[in-house]
């Protein structure tokens, strides 16, 4: 199973860096503005390219922060590793 978040972007003609970085710049637009949770929010209801995030983060009983430590265990990635370049 692929990275649910990576592969909700479309990104058949860009390197795996250029992913990071939209995601990153993706989390400083959300960071950014005035209301951080509504603007999450309306990103992932709104694009249809984050429609597995909202399915996996779904399958983990509704609750993002469970999905994302399951799926870096499942992927033997430290989730702090992760977490730390977010910030």
């Amino acid at each position: 199973m692929s990275n649910p978040i990576f592969s909700s972007f479309n990104r058949q003609s860009v390197a795996p860096q250029s992913n990071s970085n939209s995601l990153l710049d993706l989390m400083r637009q959300v960071k950014n503005s005035s209301n951080p949770t509504e603007a999450m929010e309306k990103m992932l209801t709104n694009n249809p390219n984050f429609q597995g995030v909202v399915n996996y983060i779904n399958q983990n009983g509704g609750d993002a922060k469970t999905a994302f430590y399951n799926l870096a265990a499942q992927k033997g990635v430290d989730p702090n590793t992760i977490l730390s370049q977010l910030r």
